[in-house]
């Protein structure tokens, strides 16, 4: 699975969203090619490599074992797996299927939205998603997990572990959902980051050149790093703090190591979708297509129907009255 992530903000019907994650196959390509466990530098950077080799290795199986079920002919055992497990699937909800396609470790983050929405708007309401999902997956990964337990019972008896399996992978779900919660909880902070060591800086030029601030407004106060604004200017260069502690943050996580989301308008998205006109008519099947062929997403058709369903319904009308 490649770290180069990229996401796409679809308005479904009036305030829904629908985000989808989906991963950069030429970054991926590239990627693989560049690590090999064997020129790590020191032991530490070895194991990394060889943990990442592990898990890529594991995530070709897994995509090879799905499609040897999608193919499966009738009748047969993979077939059978292969309808119990859409089954599962169908019961997700849509943000948790699109947390669970964030990897922990990004590499690049590029969000793509209609050009008719502002980028403050679409960073909003990521924000907020991951805020409110954040809490949500924590409770659910600890009640799986705790039912779980002693289901696990199970598998040293004759008796079908089916709940105990289901009950595993719903806890893994939310685990997996979480860690994409927290990497786009971070990508943001290292924005604002980045975005407050550039105001300081334009400060800095200014009181340079003889402007006097207002010794209680709030340029004097950054100018001063105080703990308001000390803990983000700190994650991205010590010389933006005065404390010790910021040069043992900067040397942990260095900046050319942060993601910064970056926001792509697209007005070709704009004009399949029409922002204006999903406040009164759900996205129907004929514009998903054509947006599922721009971006070579094979599957957004999949996702769209269930997310319409969950706030329209499965029979939704063409048009709606506010």
């Amino acid at each position: 699975m490649s770290n180069h992530v990229k996401i796409l903000a679809l308005p479904i019907f009036r305030r829904y969203w629908l985000y989808h994650a989906w991963h950069d196959p030429q970054a991926a390509t590239v990627a693989r090619a560049a690590k090999d466990w064997r020129k790590g530098v020191n032991l530490e950077e070895k194991m990394q490599l060889l943990s990442e080799k592990l898990q890529l290795w594991g995530w070709e199986k897994l995509v090879k074992q799905w499609r040897s079920m999608e193919l499966a002919k009738e009748r047969t055992i993979k077939s059978y797996m292969y309808r119990l497990a859409q089954a599962v699937l169908a019961r997700e909800e849509p943000e948790e299927t699109f947390l669970k396609s964030v990897p922990q470790h990004l590499a690049s983050l590029q969000i793509i939205h209609p050009s008719s929405i502002p980028e403050k708007e679409v960073r909003r309401r990521l924000r907020l998603l991951t805020k409110q999902r954040r809490r949500k997956h924590s409770i659910r990964m600890i009640s799986w997990a705790a039912t779980a337990a002693p289901l696990t019972l199970l598998l040293l008896t004759p008796i079908p572990a089916l709940p105990a399996y289901y009950c595993l992978y719903r806890a893994f779900s939310h685990r997996q959902a979480l860690a994409g919660c927290r990497s786009l909880t971070d990508a943001f902070s290292h924005n604002d980051a980045q975005q407050l060591q550039d105001l300081r800086k334009g400060l800095l030029e200014m009181q340079t050149l003889g402007h006097k601030f207002d010794p209680l407004g709030w340029p004097t106060k950054m100018l001063q790093t105080e703990p308001k604004y000390l803990d983000l200017l700190e994650s991205v260069s010590p010389e933006s703090a005065v404390t010790a502690k910021a040069q043992i943050v900067y040397e942990k996580k260095k900046l050319e190591d942060m993601v910064l989301p970056k926001l792509v308008a697209s007005p070709k998205l704009d004009d399949i979708v029409k922002p204006k006109t999903r406040l009164t008519s759900p996205l129907e099947d004929g514009d998903v297509m054509k947006v599922g062929s721009l971006f070579a997403i094979n599957d957004l058709l999949e996702h769209v129907a269930k997310a319409r369903k969950r706030v329209v319904g499965a029979m939704f009308p063409r048009h709606v009255s506010k």
